[in-house]
């Protein structure tokens, strides 16, 4: 018997899908805020910054609920299956992503879309095969001369690495020595920020995108999961997750984003921390206290059917909530319900029959006992 087990929640975890819809909510209103016909209350500093929270939350929820997947593979089988995990990964992601990359590329070569031109230079760089390599080889995080079209592959870049590291990590090291290093992760990453914010030569957006710089959000849900049946012995930190985890979850939030007002390092060494703890209590909460209004509401089909279609909608998004062009497809609202339609048809075309299969694949691997 292992030292740590799985969290002790449902195969299917409440809440979770409406917080992906909140998630990619924020996302949208950001994108949304800024491009043609939007109300100019919308385009502020303090609307458009929700993006980058609601990209935090899919990361923290990504490093609970995979490590949450990883755990239940030991409890049951003894080891992590490495093999599946990776050819489940592979099937959720891959497909759907390739499409989308595969579509723009083919829009490029029609002259539909310009993927030379750069967003933040402003400049036409000639780069179009660079950006198509960064998007097939999950780097775009660290291209930072990006152009629109695969620039939100950033965060998608981020999840493979995680998902190309974090289960070799529990594999080889074990689980006591994975969660020192999760617990590293979150001393270490903060002075990594504070190093490239001090001595580093580029762009200020490597802090929130490359993976060295972010990686402490995944580990925050990574610990969670590792630690979640034991935090249920703690009454302290059970009552903490109760009502008060929202509020107090929501000012962590905005005490870190609100530190690049003050001081901009501030922001990066202790901001984000703040706000990856703030977004932990508010998905604690919710998977611990599901008859609570906020879980009901949640898990309203509204949103959980959004929240069901949040990859796709986070894939198709983009070329529609693109601030620069001033076209109808590319105008508000009807952008907005553009990139729904093409999420819609992303997810019954692409997603549903590749997840039939990917659930036929599993249940054809035979299971192998725990090694007595």
């Amino acid at each position: 018997m292992t030292q740590f087990s799985a969290p002790k929640l449902p195969n299917h975890i409440p809440s979770l899908d409406g917080l992906r819809a909140v998630s990619i909510g924020l996302v949208l209103l950001a994108h949304a805020a800024a491009t043609a016909g939007a109300p100019a209350w919308l385009d502020r500093p303090m609307i458009t910054s929700l993006g980058n929270v609601g990209v935090r939350f899919f990361f923290v929820i990504s490093g609970f609920l995979i490590t949450t997947l990883l755990l239940r593979d030991i409890d049951r089988y003894g080891q992590i299956r490495l093999k599946l995990f990776y050819l489940r990964r592979a099937l959720r992601i891959l497909p759907a992503a390739f499409v989308y990359i595969g579509t723009m590329w083919v829009l490029y070569l029609a002259g539909v879309i310009d993927l030379n031109f750069s967003v933040p230079s402003r400049q036409y760089t000639d780069s179009a095969l660079a950006h198509l390599l960064h998007a097939l080889t999950f780097t775009a995080n660290y291209n930072h001369d990006y152009n629109w079209y695969y620039n939100h592959l950033w965060t998608l870049s981020v999840e493979e690495q995680f998902y190309l590291l974090w289960p070799f990590t529990l594999y080889f090291l074990g689980l006591r020595r994975g969660l020192l290093v999760g617990g590293a992760m979150l001393f270490i990453a903060p002075f990594i920020r504070l190093a490239m914010f001090t001595f580093g030569h580029g762009p200020e957006i490597a802090l929130s995108r490359e993976f060295q710089a972010v990686a402490d959000a995944l580990a925050t849900g990574c610990l969670a999961a590792l630690l979640h049946n034991r935090l249920s012995d703690s009454k302290f930190f059970v009552r903490l997750t109760e009502w008060p985890a929202i509020p107090i979850g929501g000012l962590l939030i905005g005490l870190g984003y609100g530190a690049a007002l003050l001081w901009r390092p501030a922001a990066y060494v202790v901001g984000q921390t703040a706000a990856n703890i703030g977004i932990l209590l508010i998905i604690q909460h919710v998977v611990r206290h599901p008859e609570g209004w906020s879980c009901r509401l949640l898990n309203a089909r509204p949103f959980v059917a959004v929240g069901v279609l949040s990859y796709s909608l986070y894939l198709w998004q983009e070329p529609f909530l693109f601030f620069l062009p001033h076209t109808w497809p590319t105008s508000f609202p009807q952008n907005l319900v553009l990139a729904f339609a093409a999420a819609i048809a992303s997810y019954f075309i692409v997603e549903k029959p590749i997840l039939r299969l990917k659930d036929r694949l599993t249940a054809a691997t035979p299971r192998t006992p725990p090694s007595q």
